[in-house]
């Protein structure tokens, strides 16, 4: 039996996508609702799709490049590469697919590629484009027994900021929903794949922080304070960052650190071509300051506390600022505990 055949499962009627190659699961069911902050998050940045912004993780820059997208691809295939997909037929699974970079570049090395993601326009915008995605919260996959050791290899690039909310780390879950997110990957993998991998890429903060900074409204921080950026930050894009080592403790008994990796000065490159974009975007494209324009009408309290992160204080700039900056990108490359029985 093929590789291409083995992953074939019926779906049920009206649900999952169903790939040209015959590659079907079906529709995993609703376990946990989206958090709405991070699901709008998605709507107002896809302004920048109009842009060709299809990726907003880090990248991996030489001194002669010159575009976004050469550091972006550069990137993309060092993750494809870590989780050993390099051969026809490797089965991957993206959690958090953005507008699909990783899945097509994994389809261009006739990979078995699927998505998931919470956001509608992202998508829509995969599937139009021929690379098979599902929208839904990774964590319903928990109970998704059809998916079950479907999959080689899985990757999280970038997504994993989005996992933890203040709201958790105020009632001690942090820990518990980044184990549980490796157990959901262990259960991904096929456990008669040989060294199998799971690869991840998330900020992670080198100062203190605390789930009040964030909760506090921003406007009540000090000016240019840490607190100030934090609670920006929040609240235009919904999430909580984890500090160095606390992804290895959660990892057990499910995976083993293989290999860390700093991306810091990339995703800061990466930062600044897309801003420079952007900036750009406001003089030269009308349809990124229409979907502005109609963020604002639709979501105004969301899209003021983006525009004053990204454009007036530069909180995401700040992330990356300075030889000590507060926070750092780590690449993971975690080895699957064949141990474990998940």
């Amino acid at each position: 039996m093929s590789i291409a055949q083995k992953i074939i499962s019926v779906p049920a009627e009206g649900s999952g996508f169903k790939s040209p190659l015959g590659f079907a699961l079906p529709q995993p069911k609703s376990r946990i609702i989206p958090k709405k902050l991070v699901k709008l998050c998605y709507t107002l940045v896809h302004a920048c799709e109009t842009l060709k912004i299809r990726d907003l993780a880090d990248g991996e820059f030489r001194p002669a490049d010159t575009t976004l997208e050469q550091g972006i691809n550069r990137q993309l295939n060092y993750l494809l590469d870590e989780v050993a997909c390099n051969r026809p037929g490797f089965r991957l699974l993206e959690i958090g697919s953005g507008y699909g970079n990783l899945l097509k570049a994994a389809k261009e090395r006739g990979a078995l590629a699927v998505g998931v993601n919470i956001s509608s326009e992202q998508v829509k915008f995969c599937n139009d484009n021929g690379l098979q995605t599902y929208q839904c919260n990774y964590r319903d996959l928990l109970n998704a027994k059809e998916w079950y050791g479907k999959f080689d290899g899985v990757i999280a690039n970038g997504s994993l900021e989005h996992w933890v909310q203040p709201e958790d780390v105020l009632s001690g879950k942090m820990n518990d929903i980044y184990n549980e997110s490796f157990q959901i990957a262990h259960k991904m993998i096929d456990p008669n794949v040989a060294n199998a991998r799971y690869v991840t890429t998330a900020i992670h903060v080198n100062r203190e922080v605390k789930p009040e900074f964030l909760l506090t409204p921003w406007y009540k921080q000090p000016k240019d304070s840490d607190r100030r950026h934090f609670s920006l930050l929040h609240n235009w894009m919904g999430g909580y960052y984890p500090v160095s080592g606390q992804l290895e403790e959660c990892a057990q008994p499910y995976f083993s650190l293989e290999k860390e990796m700093d991306g810091t000065l990339g995703y800061k490159i990466a930062n600044d071509y897309r801003m420079a974009r952007m900036m750009r975007g406001w003089y030269t494209n009308p349809r990124m300051v229409w979907r502005i324009f109609s963020s604002f009408l639709r979501h105004y309290q969301e899209s003021r506390v983006m525009f004053q992160c990204y454009f007036v204080e530069k909180s995401w700039d700040w992330q990356f600022l300075g030889e000590d900056p507060p926070m750092k990108l780590l690449r993971h490359t975690w080895k699957l505990n064949s141990s474990s029985n998940g």
